[in-house]
């Protein structure tokens, strides 16, 4: 499959995802871990209970467990992502994956400390012109995620 799709819409298609997964082995949107290891390492504690949103197949993940962040919970919409990333890091206690709409998060108010997003609200905003004037739909789709983002950590 080529990675890059016909039409940048389908980067808010789920089946695109599905598809793209099923073959990629991984891909670090904006960077792998070492460029923003400085800056976990000042805002990070390691015994933080941490959730990535729209993990995909980044090595993101591992690459924080093995640093030492041992509570890590990784969420995506895509099933085959998760099911693929669930098997690959199943050696790591601590950390899950759970498919996961942003929209729709499952879990308690407070649970977690730290919230890591590096790419999931680009890939909602690609067919928008300009980032700072967005559809009504894109705008409640950000809404709607951020709303559920904010009660989920202990700072809620």
């Amino acid at each position: 499959m080529d990675y890059l799709p016909d039409d940048n819409s389908r980067y808010n298609d789920v089946d695109y995802w599905d598809e793209r997964y099923k073959t990629e082995q991984s891909f670090d949107w904006l960077g792998c871990f070492s460029k923003f290891k400085h800056l976990l390492e000042k805002h990070v504690k390691q015994e933080d209970s941490i959730l990535i949103l729209g993990c995909g197949n980044s090595s993101m993940s591992g690459d924080m467990y093995s640093a030492g962040y041992r509570s890590i919970t990784n969420i995506d919409y895509s099933s085959v992502c998760i099911s693929t990333m669930g098997a690959r890091y199943s050696h790591c206690p601590g950390m899950t994956w759970q498919q996961m709409d942003v929209r729709q998060l499952s879990f308690p108010e407070a649970s977690f400390d730290v919230i890591l997003e590096k790419a999931t609200l680009d890939a909602i905003m690609v067919e928008e012109k300009s980032p700072w004037e967005v559809s009504p739909d894109t705008a409640c789709f950000i809404h709607q995620a951020l709303t559920e983002v904010q009660f989920k950590t202990d700072e809620g």
